[in-house]
């Protein structure tokens, strides 16, 4: 939280590195969005959601971050100016990542696409361990399933997972996160089979056959 008091008090302008939700969503006003990477990370759906993509009832699993030397994470680095955007944008993303998502504010080296030699600082929100929503690992078929199953304020999860996948393939082909695209893959598919056995068993006889299945 320092951190970000602090980039609120300054004057220059702020880089917020997006690769959920920030993607296709970024709700603050900003001068400039550059695709690019980050290193040393992957994306993983480990980090429950509880007031945004889900509910106590039914938790949502949302994006993070998991150390990992060798690996990179694409995203968007959105470049927010204008002081009064800066507050709010920081303001709200406070809000919405580190108090109501259990999210961490670090920072990291930003590597631009179209020149990855001019890196700079960008902030990350990231999930760790240690708070409360975090689910952790599981597996394709347990994490789809709860994504399906979970609706909150903002919307499906459903949403969250395959607008992201659609936002990279369009924007960021270069980005072949395989865990992003196989939990896609495997939402769709419950989507289609939620869909046609709905019709003949009932929503709530399909995914409790699902889960005793599991068991």
């Amino acid at each position: 939280m320092d951190l970000i008091e602090k980039m609120m008090e300054a004057g220059e302008s702020v880089r917020v590195f997006g690769y959920g939700s920030l993607l296709w969503k970024p709700d603050f006003r900003y001068e400039r969005a550059v695709t690019g990477w980050i290193d040393g990370y992957k994306r993983r759906f480990w980090q429950g959601n509880v007031t945004h993509r889900g509910t106590v009832d039914n938790i949502g699993r949302v994006a993070t971050l998991i150390p990992h030397k060798k690996s990179k994470v694409y995203g968007v680095m959105y470049e927010v100016k204008d002081q009064e955007a800066k507050r709010k944008a920081l303001n709200g993303l406070t809000n919405r990542e580190v108090t109501l998502g259990g999210y961490d504010v670090i920072t990291t080296a930003f590597y631009p696409a179209d020149d990855d030699t001019k890196a700079s600082s960008v902030i990350v929100f990231m999930a760790t361990p240690q708070n409360e929503y975090y689910l952790g690992k599981a597996s394709m078929n347990t994490m789809a399933m709860q994504i399906v199953n979970a609706v909150g304020p903002c919307g499906a999860n459903i949403d969250y997972v395959t607008k992201m996948a659609d936002f990279i393939r369009e924007h960021i082909p270069e980005d072949k996160d395989k865990h992003l695209f196989a939990l896609d893959k495997r939402v769709r598919e419950l989507i289609e089979q939620k869909y046609c056995l709905s019709t003949l068993i009932g929503q709530s006889e399909f995914f409790e056959e699902r889960q005793e299945s599991r068991e």
